[in-house]
């Protein structure tokens, strides 16, 4: 830099290089407030003092000819007899000059007290906006209550069972499923596994915290999730249509009769329900063969690149199929719980 120790300055005094460092810092504006204007003006003086300086050398004796050290770009100094600073050495100062002055002129880093305004925390700010909007919704959910009049009926009677007799309408899809296999399977087996086995394995299989929580966090899942919705309707209301067409059992009993396989048709084979074919064997086999065809349907068609866009698939599957069952059993069943159209006459309640 301009203020390095030269190889020519060996011979000079301290008060005379004391001097020259004065004179170089001067030329390369060190010490004065950041002015890109005075960059200009620093070789002025420079050039006034030059003589002094050389003057300065000539009154010293003469010192051998050291040959300079080689330097770098950034170390340039120019000699006690120069007429100044180089110039790039200028403009590298005047450069620092103002990176040093936009440095100054940022904002402080932010103290403890102004990160914390900055920060959200669960208690009071998630937890008072969670209990308000409760409130509103309790408040809406009264006065909702109020103005329509709910159309509560009278208390049940149990020599007198309306026809048909449905269930909640959260609960209507399990009331369709136990039209078509066994009530352990439909009631108890079929919900217990979905709810409390496959759906919380998922983070246990999908271990991936890559955009957890964003809807459709892969490329593909969007088309994914739009190809099972339309899978699963079409597979859901074909079973359907089948077991009221049709029926498992009696599919089954004719099988048993054709072939005189009486296991076939047998609900308590061995004394043991869990293995009856028409209640439990053949309508588990309907309701998993479909997920194995998405799976591989899946995989031929899109691709997958990691194992969420599976999640993705099977989740949709299970809520398209929530979705179906509940509007089957709400509006497509009506007396004896048969399958009609809602316009049915047949539809109305029969007390």
């Amino acid at each position: 830099m301009a203020l390095d120790k030269t190889p020519d300055m060996e011979s000079l005094s301290p008060s005379e290089r004391a001097a020259l460092y004065k004179q170089r810092a001067a030329a390369a504006g060190i010490g004065r407030a950041p002015n890109p204007a005075a960059a200009g003006a620093a070789a002025q003086p420079t050039a006034a003092a030059a003589p002094a300086a050389a003057a300065a050398v000539t009154r010293a004796p003469a010192a051998p000819t050291v040959a300079p050290a080689p330097r770098g770009p950034a170390a340039v100094a120019e000699s006690p007899g120069g007429a100044g600073v180089p110039a790039r050495v200028a403009a590298a100062a005047a450069a620092r000059r103002e990176q040093v002055s936009v440095v100054a002129k940022r904002d402080p880093a932010a103290g403890s007290a102004e990160q914390s305004e900055r920060l959200v925390y669960v208690w009071p700010h998630l937890v008072t906006i969670e209990f308000l909007a409760a409130i509103l919704l309790l408040l809406s959910m009264v006065v909702v209550a109020i103005v329509l009049q709910s159309p509560l009926e009278a208390h049940a009677n149990a020599d007198k069972t309306p026809n048909p007799s449905k269930a909640p309408w959260y609960f209507l899809n399990l009331q369709e499923l136990l039209l078509h296999m066994h009530p352990s399977l439909a009631g108890v087996l079929v919900p217990a596994g979905v709810l409390f086995g496959a759906i919380p394995l998922i983070p246990y299989i999908d271990r991936s915290t890559a955009d957890v929580g964003k809807w459709f966090g892969t490329p593909k899942a969007r088309s994914i999730c739009i190809f099972t919705t339309v899978y699963s309707t079409i597979v859901l209301i074909g079973l359907i249509l089948f077991d009221e067409r049709i029926g498992v059992k009696p599919l089954m009993q004719g099988l048993a009769s054709t072939l005189h396989v009486p296991i076939l048709s047998d609900v308590n084979p061995f004394g043991i329900g869990a293995l009856s074919l028409p209640n439990v064997i053949v309508p588990t086999f309907l309701m998993i063969f479909p997920i194995f065809v998405l799976c591989w349907l899946i995989k031929a068609i899109y691709r997958p690149d990691s194992i969420r866009d599976y999640m993705f698939a099977l989740f949709t599957g299970f809520v398209v199929a929530y979705v179906i069952l509940t509007i089957v059993g709400s509006f497509f069943r009506g007396q004896q719980m048969i399958l009609m159209w809602p316009w049915d006459p047949r539809q109305v309640r029969l007390d």
